[in-house]
């Protein structure tokens, strides 16, 4: 049996959590906060740290429980995961631009939907629990926040302004993920498209990249396998990503 440790984002814990149960092989999971792509310099750092933490702890494990690889659940997520290089284990991750195409279980099919649609805004169960998705609830909480700091006569002005983003997007897809779905997410989504004025989508999720990623079925087209001492950097072709 193959033994692994698997670092992802926490937006995967339910999609995750159901792969890592049927793998046939021996998976400990570690999570990182969301919204770390958004500083990519510190989505590196912080998984560096985490890399360094988990070969540590393998090195002092007895020889016939030690790790065999680690995974990253992870896309190169707006070039956070240049130059993250592995150790003494090997990393394995992926090829997709980030965690939705992990989510519809390929990139190829991330990328259909990039090009047949306008501004695409994606909701999943883990972006709405642990991300600032935009929605209702999260606008109310915000006006009650910037109420209390400037002002009920300034708030809405404020929030206004801060959401103009949202115009750029004309489309709402919920991916309902196929071992663990969730119809009150799907309804959250749903109510999101209708506040915004955004067309409403529900796909259904792909489990067949975090299946393959825990049961280690690492076929180059879809995976990364990125050998010791060798760090991950963009290939800046179809395959993403590639080790130097």
């Amino acid at each position: 049996m193959t033994r692994l440790a698997a670092v992802a984002c926490e937006v995967f814990r339910r999609e995750l959590s159901a792969a890592a149960e049927k793998s046939p092989n021996a998976v400990e999971l570690h999570w990182l906060p969301q919204g770390l792509h958004d500083t990519p310099d510190e989505l590196r750092r912080r998984l560096t740290e985490t890399l360094a933490e988990i070969e540590r702890a393998d090195a002092q494990a007895p020889p016939d429980g030690r790790l065999d690889a680690i995974v990253l659940c992870y896309g190169l997520c707006g070039g956070g995961l240049a130059g993250v290089r592995a150790g003494r284990l090997p990393l394995v991750l992926p090829r997709t631009d980030d965690c939705i195409g992990v989510l519809l279980g390929s990139q190829r099919r991330y990328l259909d939907y990039f090009h047949s649609r306008g501004g695409i805004y994606w909701y999943t169960p883990g972006w709405l629990d642990f991300a600032k998705t935009p929605s209702r609830t999260w606008y109310d909480a915000k006006l009650r926040e910037y109420a209390e700091r400037y002002g009920a006569d300034n708030a809405a002005w404020l929030l206004e302004q801060e959401n103009a983003w949202i115009s750029a997007y004309d489309t709402c897809i919920y991916i309902d993920p196929p071992a663990c779905p969730s119809p009150a997410h799907a309804r959250r989504a749903r109510e999101a498209a209708v506040e915004y004025g955004w067309r409403f989508e529900e796909v259904p999720g792909g489990a067949g990249l975090l299946d393959a990623l825990l049961a280690g079925a690492w076929d180059e087209t879809r995976f990364l396998l990125c050998p010791p001492g060798r760090a991950v950097a963009p290939s800046w072709q179809e395959d993403i990503v590639k080790a130097e």
